[in-house]
């Protein structure tokens, strides 16, 4: 799409109703550092760690999985009902060389399963854009199904009956278009049978923002009975000829799209997110915004997700405009001040004197990063700067080199200035005199030799100077004084 192609384009929202009032669920990816199940390492750290790299992977993949026990607390305090789980909790799990089985993480995840089932939450996980069914490269294909095995394992471990358990699906793009969508396609169903039923429970398929739209994809969901996540962002960049931007368009098609989730009993879910302040273009269109201005069209039995960069702010702020949750569920964070870390005692000494600072502050476990008591968690758009201590100012260092005192100048310098001055003004005229000497200067013209380069021995140029004239054998010069 050229500029002037987003620009003539209609406006992203062409519904005749304001979005409706939100009483679905949100979703948090991640919560306020260093808090997360994310933590990963390359294959060049196995390797300098020796014999011991398998073990260091184990260790960061517990932390992860612990964390996440820590993250549905954190969730249910704030009355977020939905996390993905990242797919970077166990590093290299599903590489082909260096992968692993989970099961050393069993006590972790079976702990965060449990702590799911008795708040209610929902955990789901969204495999990389690089796991592609319909990639023509064998390679490829085993390594996506060696990363969806994976994906299934983790959430087979957390150990989740019933709904919650059905509702633990795998998201999945259908990636790049290679020699055309029909042969992509085709491909994608052969490969799709070889799956495990487990990965067939939980696969759905969403539109994406690059080749794949809701009319690509909605077929091959109902013949080989996938759910589809519809994505509003992903849709209003990529749209068919047949549907338009924004949400009017897409109404009809909502009761097609819910067939597919209830005939697998799965409770539905949507994206939705924004494109950033300014964007045009559909490439600058596809970041996210920190933050979501409105909400979408969506059934209240539904399951909502907000993409956006600041996370579990942009939810917290449309708690705040749609008027979702008690009034007191958070409050805004005191700049540069935090209630919920252990802090030290810190001291200062003066002179021989200690002045004490601020007091050590002991934190419960249980309560380090959760707000607080009064809940203090939420900060305004770009005020990210509010969680971290204060930049220290440094005073400017005083310099102690020694200033020079004023030198009165005495009578003798005046004087002496005065004549320096009258020196300068006769050597200027001196000088004017002799500019016009040269003027009158005339140089007698000598024709040019016809030989080049050095003259002959015998024609070497001899010089004599008699009485302000130089004698030459080639040319005279006559100087006038």
């Amino acid at each position: 799409m050229t500029l002037g192609e987003a620009l003539d384009r209609p406006l992203a929202i062409n519904s005749d109703c304001v979005p409706i009032p939100w009483k679905g669920r949100a979703y948090l990816r991640s919560s306020n550092p260093p808090v997360f199940c994310s933590g990963t390492c390359r294959i060049d750290t196995v390797l300098k760690h020796g014999s011991s790299g398998q073990s260091h992977v184990e260790s960061l993949g517990l932390a992860n999985a612990w964390d996440l026990c820590k993250l549905i607390k954190w969730n249910e305090k704030y009355d977020i009902k939905f996390l993905r789980i990242s797919s970077e909790m166990f590093p290299l799990a599903s590489h082909a060389k260096y992968g692993y089985s989970l099961d050393f993480a069993k006590e972790p995840l079976a702990e965060a399963g449990r702590l799911a089932m008795e708040y209610g939450h929902r955990l789901t996980t969204h495999p990389g854009q690089f796991t592609q069914l319909g990639s023509p490269r064998k390679e490829v294909v085993e390594a996506s199904v060696r990363d969806l095995d994976y994906h299934s394992q983790l959430l087979g471990l957390l150990g989740v009956k019933d709904q919650t358990d059905r509702d633990a699906v795998m998201i999945l793009h259908m990636g790049g278009v290679f020699e055309g969508k029909e042969e992509t396609l085709a491909r994608f169903r052969k490969n799709y049978v070889k799956l495990s039923d487990d990965v067939k429970a939980r696969l759905v398929l969403e539109n994406d923002d690059v080749a794949w739209t809701v009319h690509d994809l909605l077929p091959i969901c109902q013949e080989l009975d996938i759910p589809l996540v519809l994505d509003y962002h992903h849709h209003n960049i990529r749209h068919s000829s047949t549907v338009r931007e924004g949400n009017m368009d897409l109404l009809p098609l909502f009761p097609v799209i819910k067939e597919t989730w209830t005939r697998k009993r799965i409770t539905q879910k949507q994206h939705y997110s924004e494109p950033c302040e300014g964007a045009i273009t559909d490439r600058d269109r596809r970041k996210h915004s920190p933050r979501a201005s409105v909400l979408p069209p969506c059934d209240d039995t539904m399951g909502l997700m907000i993409e956006a960069k600041d996370k579990e702010q942009a939810v917290f702020e449309l708690y705040r405009k749609y008027g979702i949750g008690p009034k007191d569920l958070f409050n805004e964070v005191i700049p540069h001040q935090r209630s919920d870390e252990c802090k030290p005692k810190v001291v200062k000494k003066k002179k021989g004197v200690e002045e004490v600072i601020s007091e050590q502050m002991i934190v419960p476990k249980e309560e380090v990063r959760m707000g607080g008591p009064e809940r203090r968690v939420y900060w305004p758009q770009g005020k990210e700067d509010w969680l971290s201590p204060p930049k220290r100012i440094r005073p400017k260092r005083r310099s102690w080199k020694k200033t020079r005192k004023p030198v009165v100048k005495e009578e003798s310098e005046v004087v002496k200035k005065e004549v320096k001055a009258v020196a300068v003004e006769s050597k200027t005229k001196i000088k004017a005199k002799d500019n016009v000497a040269k003027k009158e200067v005339t140089t007698a013209q000598v024709p040019p030799t016809k030989k080049k380069g050095k003259l002959p021995k015998e024609e070497a140029v001899t010089e004599t100077k008699v009485e302000g004239v130089r004698r030459s054998s080639r040319r005279r010069v006559a100087i006038v004084r």
